[in-house]
């Protein structure tokens, strides 16, 4: 007797997106950039978009730059 195949468990989890729930790039287009970040232009032979953060990014709470606007933005891990 032959065994039956069982569909790949893939198929079995669902969609990968839920409807109504916006996806990073709609939600970014929509509400804008998120505080504490800014674009630089782009880098490499593929141009991909890159940019720069402050503390502002890291934290809510009474954000702090450095002291030294040379020194980088470290932020917490």
């Amino acid at each position: 007797m032959a065994e039956q195949q069982k569909p790949p468990a893939s198929t079995l989890l669902g969609p990968a997106h839920t409807t109504g729930t916006p996806e990073g790039e709609e939600r970014k287009k929509k509400e804008g950039k998120e505080a504490g970040r800014k674009d630089t232009g782009a880098t490499g032979k593929a141009k991909r978009p890159a940019g720069k953060s402050t503390a502002r990014s890291s934290t809510g709470v009474n954000p702090k730059e450095p002291v030294d606007p040379t020194s980088p933005n470290l932020p917490p891990p």
